[in-house]
């Protein structure tokens, strides 16, 4: 294995080109790291200090769309995903938890766009949506699940990929996925559970579920040693200077991986799966 030539994938991660690096930087450093794929997601509406409102989240999958475009213009193989955080959705309804009726509208309206612009070919799927993975109001969890229902429908229709942002329930968090996918007849390859625990991703390995991890050293190395290599890796970076580092830069989770290799606790076929092989399988795309 020592002859293929590693390059290493981003499952998930945000790039702010209003108040952070953007991804005219993003990508240089990733390319100059070894990286050729990444998933980029939408971030809300007052990260880019725009308001939480429709035509808040229209201007800011503007911003998306157009870092997608960059990405993909320094050659990065970038799958470019919209929706609305679970974070946000809890956020409007403690602010307005008396009409939940109004969030719940809002949050759909902002979903049937991201539909049109899939179908459009500006999108290539939702992300992220789904459930807080903090303790949070009975009706925002509520809401939230909703939301998720409703994405995941959409999501059918379309043909196309979503990404779950879920509390780390372990068991009780994969069965109830598995189960929702079971009754609503969705492919699951089209779903990809985000940034779990150990504890959750080997129930979600169990269950045959798609999922990334966190790229940090520590999470890492428990991940090498546990988890067949059946999951894609992430960074989950913000690009909010405010919060730098979080969770992680592009370009430190491959440090990390190489690291790993040269510590003998992973060996380079299961790297070379996690970065390429699962990438092409889940994604439907090809290093350059």
């Amino acid at each position: 294995m020592a002859d293929k030539h590693l390059i290493y994938a981003d499952g998930h991660l945000h790039s702010n080109p209003v108040k952070g690096l953007g991804m005219k930087s993003i990508a240089k450093r990733f390319i100059d790291g070894g990286g050729w794929f990444m998933v980029l997601v939408s971030l809300p509406p007052h990260h880019y200090s725009l308001n939480n409102d429709f035509n808040g989240y229209i201007k800011s999958i503007e911003i998306l769309v157009n870092e997608c475009r960059v990405a993909r213009g320094y050659g990065i193989k970038t799958v470019c995903l919209a929706g609305i955080h679970p974070a946000d959705v809890e956020d409007m309804v403690n602010r307005n938890v008396k009409n939940v009726k109004d969030v719940i509208e809002l949050a759909i309206k902002v979903l049937n766009h991201v539909s049109q612009l899939i179908k459009n070919g500006l999108i290539d799927g939702f992300g992220e949506v789904g459930r807080p993975h903090y303790k949070a109001l009975p009706e925002a969890f509520t809401v939230n699940s909703i939301l998720m229902r409703y994405a995941l429908m959409l999501a059918k229709d379309l043909n196309t990929y979503i990404h779950l942002h879920l509390e780390q329930g372990g068991y009780a968090t994969i069965r109830d996925v598995y189960e929702l996918l079971r009754v609503l007849n969705i492919d699951s390859r089209r779903v990809i559970l985000h940034h779990l625990d150990i504890r959750t991703a080997i129930e979600a390995e169990n269950h045959g579920l798609y999922y990334t991890i966190p790229g940090k050293y520590p999470i890492l190395k428990e991940a090498f040693k546990r988890l067949k290599p059946f999951y894609i890796v992430e960074s989950d970076f913000i690009d909010d200077p405010k919060r730098p580092g979080v969770s992680s830069y592009p370009w430190e989770i491959i440090e990390n991986q190489k690291r790993l290799v040269e510590e003998h606790v992973v060996d380079i076929e299961y790297i070379f799966k996690i970065n390429i092989d699962n990438v092409v399988k889940t994604y439907s795309v090809e290093p350059s």
